[in-house]
């Protein structure tokens, strides 16, 4: 297949309509339970008919649940209430960075059933792959599992190909270059596989499982080993034309900057992330890194990190609100709450600085509330059940 890109928007055949329209009516029940049928038709813009045709399917499959729960005072007719019956079905969220697998299991309604984390060597794919495989089979035989396994979702460090299914990664970790990830899970485990760049999977952690739903739209930066970013756009994810969109972390921040793992120069993560955090403290790695002590003892390396990171975090953020015109920022990450409070408070008085005076709302920073060791894991859980939603 050419990858020319095509000058034509693509259409919608009635196969994709009717998953599409599904997912809008799970999400509504997902998001309201106890929600009415004329209310997702008003939130969904569906026609009655519609509404109740999905419904009625639901139903059907042991998915959803119709109670009658109070009465319309002016007519006095009943009125239904919809809940999605949790152990109906579950899916599994696969996560992996450069030091831990994680794995998570979720029942449709949104519980976390159970979670696993374990170590694992990244410079070897096919080792990796078999520690990830191994998570997955022991979530699926959870005894606490509820009806199908819809599917397995994994966040994959980036860059992605996600038409072909590969990892590019080439400068750290040769061997992951062009490596085809998707065929080689699937030669370990039987499960439908969704892939999703780690740091759009970690927005879409904050959205279910966080504060992303009340926001709608929102910049997300997740702060690992290395800079995640991802963009919600009226709670839709922006992936961009490969599934890499907002990059964040690549943003080149340094004119004159240290050599990044991606294989550019002075990019924003050689500073802002648990890897630049290291380096600041004289360690190599930064699982060299003693992150509780850090928030127990700071020192005054650490202050100075915090304010150059924060100040070169927000200016960076304030640019980007500037591009895509959405003025809440979400930031979470692995550093412990005291530290990751200071430097969202440094980024926010730094963004301050340069954001655009004329455009209506100011920028907001808000501290993530997803969990952020499985953030990731949770956001690439949902992707079996609203991949063509999201």
């Amino acid at each position: 297949m050419s990858n020319k890109q095509s000058r034509h928007q693509h259409g919608y055949n009635g196969p994709r309509v009717r998953d599409l329209n599904r997912a809008l009516v799970l999400e509504a029940i997902r998001q309201e339970p106890g929600i009415a049928r004329a209310d997702i038709a008003a939130a969904t813009r569906l026609t009655a008919a519609t509404i109740t045709n999905i419904v009625a399917a639901l139903i059907g499959e042991g998915a959803v649940e119709e109670s009658v729960d109070r009465e319309v005072r002016t007519t006095g007719q009943p009125v239904r209430s919809l809940r999605i019956i949790a152990d109906y079905a579950s899916t599994i969220g696969l996560h992996f960075d450069h030091e831990f697998a994680t794995g998570v299991l979720v029942d449709v309604a949104g519980n976390v059933i159970h979670q696993v984390r374990q170590q694992l060597s990244v410079e070897d794919p096919e080792r990796a792959v078999g520690v990830l495989a191994k998570i997955h089979d022991s979530l699926s035989r959870h005894p606490r599992r509820g009806g199908n396994l819809l599917g397995v979702g994994v966040s994959v460090m980036g860059p992605i190909d996600n038409q072909r299914g590969l990892v590019c990664q080439s400068a750290e970790y040769p061997a992951w270059r062009e490596f085809g990830f998707r065929d080689a899970l699937a030669k370990r485990i039987d499960s439908e596989i969704h892939i999703e760049n780690n740091g759009t999977a970690a927005g879409l952690g904050e959205y279910w499982f966080g504060d992303g739903q009340r926001l709608g739209s929102y910049i997300h930066v997740f702060i690992g080993n290395g800079l995640g970013g991802a963009l919600l756009m009226n709670r839709r994810a922006v992936r961009g034309l490969t599934g890499n969109g907002c990059e964040i972390g690549h943003v080149n921040a340094y004119k004159d900057g240290k050599p990044c793992f991606c294989g550019a120069r002075g990019c924003l993560e050689t500073v802002v992330s648990l890897r630049g955090l290291a380096h600041a403290l004289g360690r190599d790695h930064a699982g060299e890194l003693d992150l509780s002590a850090l928030g127990e003892r700071p020192n005054k390396a650490l202050m100075q990190w915090i304010e150059q990171a924060g100040a070169d975090l927000g200016r960076v953020l304030a640019s980007v609100s500037n591009i895509v015109d959405v003025t809440d920022i979400v930031i979470n990450g692995m550093l412990p709450p005291a530290l990751l409070g200071q430097l969202i408070e440094r980024a926010r008085s730094s963004a301050a600085e340069y954001e655009m005076n004329g455009r209506p709302g100011r920028l907001a920073l808000h501290r993530g509330r997803a969990d952020s060791e499985v953030s990731a894991a949770l956001g690439a859980a949902t992707m079996p059940l609203y991949s063509n939603l999201f």
